[in-house]
């Protein structure tokens, strides 16, 4: 299948989760991969700041032939939350000039984006669900959805909901789950929901569409939804720590956030080329993520 692929893929921000694992899949299958980072100790990557650096300097020669997958960016809400004007540096003013950049060599672009630039005011959010963002992170990357669709016609958006993976490091929903159901008085909102996609069959789901695709949004992610619950329960059903773990059932809304969250995050794709992509069930995905954590 990549064996005739001749565009060369360029990550602009390797370094996390889905832009390791993207990298070092698209190395196995031979496919000319250039992939940027914030930092020098990350094997095989090229530094790259984002706030500073110019493209041109770090890319050799960028062309109409290749295809930038923007992953760079700022993603804690939290640590936004309390520092918006750095985030906005980073996730919306750097990111444009970037694009600026991208847009004089006339290359594709595929913009990771986020289930947070919807309210989760519906059951189901589609493609042409309208996005209202309700925390700052949201409304950095609907900033940038926005300039793309203003500015440039070669670009397309991949929203994805929370992700999980074989790592330590990364932000994820069952992890931080894990963590809370060892602390006393946790509690667990019964009617939040949310998706929770293996970081493996993204990755997979990516490489598939980037190099023929003609959809402008797409939404990938597993198509199974789950509630904070029952992934509570689950892990505590499966961890070895389980007899350690306990939660009080709330609402949703009874949760404090620095800033406002969506109650449902159930991303679907309204395409059946997309919905029906090779995603693995959230119930192995969340025993995979508990034996890891088991053992650390």
């Amino acid at each position: 299948m990549y064996n005739k692929i001749r565009s060369r893929v360029i990550i602009i921000g390797g370094s996390g989760l889905i832009g390791s694992h993207l990298f070092k899949s698209l190395k196995k299958n031979e496919i000319n991969t250039i992939s940027t980072c914030n930092k020098n100790n990350v094997d095989g990557m090229t530094k790259f700041d984002l706030t500073k650096d110019n493209l041109n300097d770090v890319i050799n020669n960028p062309n109409e032939n290749d295809i930038f997958v923007i992953l760079a960016a700022v993603g804690n809400p939290n640590w936004i939350a309390e520092n918006k004007d750095e985030a906005f540096k980073i996730n919306v003013d750097a990111t444009k000039k970037l694009i600026d950049e991208i847009k004089k060599f006339k290359s594709k672009i595929y913009f990771m984006s986020s289930v947070e630039v919807f309210d989760g005011s519906q059951e189901k959010i589609f493609e042409s669900t309208k996005p209202n963002p309700l925390n700052f992170y949201g409304k950095t990357k609907l900033i940038i959805e926005d300039y793309l669709k203003e500015t440039y016609s070669n670009y397309h958006i991949i929203r994805t909901g929370w992700n999980s993976g074989i790592d330590s490091k990364s932000r994820c929903v069952i992890k931080m789950t894990y963590e809370t159901l060892l602390k006393q008085n946790a509690k667990m909102a019964f009617d939040n929901s949310f998706t929770i996609t293996h970081v493996e069959d993204l990755v997979n789901s990516i490489k598939k569409i980037i190099f023929n695709n003609k959809k402008k949004i797409i939404h990938l992610c597993c198509q199974e939804t789950i509630t904070r619950t029952r992934l509570a329960d689950i892990i505590i059903n499966q961890s070895k720590n389980g007899k350690k773990m306990n939660y009080k059932q709330c609402f949703f809304s009874d949760i404090v956030y620095s800033e406002p969250r969506s109650k449902l995050n159930n991303l679907k794709s309204e395409y059946k080329e997309f919905s029906l992509l090779n995603f693995r069930k959230v119930e192995e995905t969340i025993s995979q993520k508990v034996f890891f954590l088991d053992n650390l």
